[in-house]
């Protein structure tokens, strides 16, 4: 059973497609880019151009511990998402659930120190540095109307006016 081709492979908790290349299958799980994917698979001494399906579940195991503990298979550390972590000053790799909690803190303590980032995220503005003047808007429309749009909006309003004066 070791040889038959695997249309699912589960690994780091995430069910990957068994058709993909490893290079681009190992995308499929959040933390991991096309440049890590391929460092992953060479770290691990698999051919990222091959299947997912053909490898090896002695293989597959391989390529998590790559996952959990990149730096030990050589992997430099300025390829990792975590450099100096805030917590443990570590240089680490977040995938899964652990990068978007990870994520979810450092807004976190961004927001309790009171930073311009902190701030910005609670009022559901732009970030980064982006221009607000004419884009990001939600809610209601504001800008220019139709001409036609307008004459019938003023016809309306004249018509009620009149109404209300023949009502007196």
């Amino acid at each position: 059973m070791e040889g038959e081709f695997r249309h699912i492979v589960r690994i780091a908790g995430k069910d990957l497609p068994g058709e993909k290349r490893v290079g681009l299958a190992l995308t499929g799980i959040k933390g991991v880019g096309i440049a890590y994917a391929r460092a992953v698979a060479y770290a691990a001494g698999v051919d990222p151009h091959s299947r997912l399906g053909d490898l090896s579940s002695e293989q597959v195991e391989l390529i998590e511990k790559v996952l959990k503990n990149p730096t030990q298979y050589g992997i430099p550390g300025w390829m990792l998402n975590r450099r100096k972590d805030y917590e443990s000053g570590e240089d680490l790799h977040l995938v899964g659930t652990q990068f978007d909690l990870a994520v979810k803190s450092d807004i976190g303590r961004e927001r309790r120190i009171r930073s311009r980032r902190g701030v910005r995220h609670e009022l559901g503005l732009p970030v980064r540095g982006q221009r607000t003047r004419t884009t990001g808007r939600r809610g209601l429309t504001v800008g220019v109307v139709r001409k036609e749009v307008r004459i019938q909006a003023e016809q309306a309003a004249k018509e009620g006016k009149e109404k209300k004066e023949e009502k007196k």
